[in-house]
């Protein structure tokens, strides 16, 4: 038993140890995050929403709008983009790592003007008539399918009607796409359109931007600034530099006042670090300050998680009980006031991602994943590994704790 835990210990410190080699000097994980427009720097975009015919300016026609542009924005390739209502009739929309307004611009203004006409040339129906337009395949080849509005299907099926067996032109953005020939009427509102596409990316291009053709209000662009990441560029070394400061400070202090137990707390601390990262990267979460702010209260709940457990052994061990009896009866004891702590900060945390807006979920997000990572260490590292020095006999575990 004794030999089989020390070797157990060992065989973590070393996977610790190799771990942090490759992240940080092989294959920096930091350098796969995302970084916000505070950290990054980027474009941001101000709108505002002017009423259309027959569509007046209120909630819903803002959600939509926002939903529009939201996929407009990501199928254009622009990474992590921020979208916000600001007031009753304006949106402001964040672009992490585009430095050119132009290219901003030419992004979120971009958009597909769809014209079906009569064989006479005549306009039937236009993009305003569509309700949705989904990209696919069909006979072969990538297809863009179009759904009319109720308005736009009664004249799709009077179309098909009266031009039977003739021609009906698909323009799009003033260039002739496809003139297919009317087989049979369409009484369902249901078209395609086959447009050479290369790739389903580029259907996909065209659909999206269909549909912000089809926007319920009309946008128009109050101001489009570049943003500096020089502030944030700071503010990213001074984190850095807090951070490495900071984690020091308390591996040390952890170390001199429990020794072993410290060593024990500490490794557990890397492996939540670790994993806190990781799990920022598997999400492909946008790291902002304030996001930084709550991975470095999250590491303050780790801590304490730790100081917790040790301080309840430490009673058990003054009140005469056996190495092996104190760490079970210590970490039973301590576990109910960590989950007490670790659920409220969630629940806190929880309430803020859902009502706040913008760098507050950022923070929000941080404190959850840090949250229920720090539970999960102090469960499964801390408790386990503190359990298996008790059975290694080490450095007779009543000096560990007490001294």
């Amino acid at each position: 038993m004794r030999q089989k835990s020390m070797l157990k210990f060992f065989t973590l410190v070393a996977v610790i140890v190799a771990a942090l080699y490759y992240f940080l000097q092989i294959n920096p994980i930091t350098s796969h995050l995302r970084y916000g427009l505070d950290l990054k720097g980027g474009v941001t975009a101000t709108y505002q929403a002017e009423p259309s015919p027959g569509q007046p300016v209120n909630k819903q026609t803002m959600s939509r709008a926002m939903s529009i542009l939201g996929f407009r924005v990501n199928s254009l390739g622009v990474s992590e983009p921020v979208i916000q209502q600001v007031g009753s009739n304006r949106i402001t929309v964040d672009l992490p790592g585009v430095k050119n307004p132009e290219q901003a611009l030419k992004f979120l203004g971009q958009t597909a003007i769809l014209e079906i006409k009569s064989p006479s040339g005549h306009v039937l129906l236009t993009g305003g008539d569509l309700s949705n337009a989904v990209a696919g395949m069909g006979a072969g080849q990538y297809v863009v399918n179009l759904t009319f509005n109720p308005k736009g299907t009664k004249i799709f099926a009077a179309a098909t009607k009266t031009y039977l067996g003739k021609p009906l032109p698909i323009y799009l953005n003033g260039k002739l796409v496809e003139a297919p020939v009317v087989k049979d009427v369409v009484p369902n509102g249901q078209a395609q359109l086959s447009g050479n596409f290369t790739s389903l990316k580029q259907a996909q291009r065209v659909a999206l931007l269909l549909q912000s053709g089809a926007l319920p209000v009309n946008l128009k662009v109050l101001d489009v600034r570049t943003v500096s990441a020089t502030l944030g560029h700071a503010s990213v070394v001074a984190s850095k530099v807090a951070a490495i400061i900071a984690i020091a400070l308390i591996g040390f202090v952890m170390m001199v006042w429990y020794r072993l137990a410290g060593f024990v707390a500490d490794m557990a601390l890397i492996i939540y670090l670790l994993l806190v990262v990781g799990a920022l990267w598997a999400i492909h979460a946008v790291i902002t300050v304030p996001g930084i702010a709550g991975l470095i209260l999250s590491v303050g709940m780790a801590v304490d998680a730790n100081v917790i457990i040790f301080s309840r052994i430490r009673e058990e061990i003054l009140n005469g009980k056996t190495p092996r009896a104190s760490v079970s009866a210590g970490f039973r004891h301590a576990i109910r006031a960590i989950l007490d702590s670790h659920v409220t900060t969630f629940v806190s945390s929880l309430i803020l991602f859902f009502l706040g807006t913008g760098e507050v979920k950022g923070f929000a997000l941080t404190l959850m994943i840090g949250t229920v990572i720090s539970l999960l260490t102090a469960v499964s590292v801390t408790g386990v590994v503190i359990r298996w020095v008790a059975d290694a006999g080490w450095a007779k575990v009543r000096r560990i704790f007490v001294g």
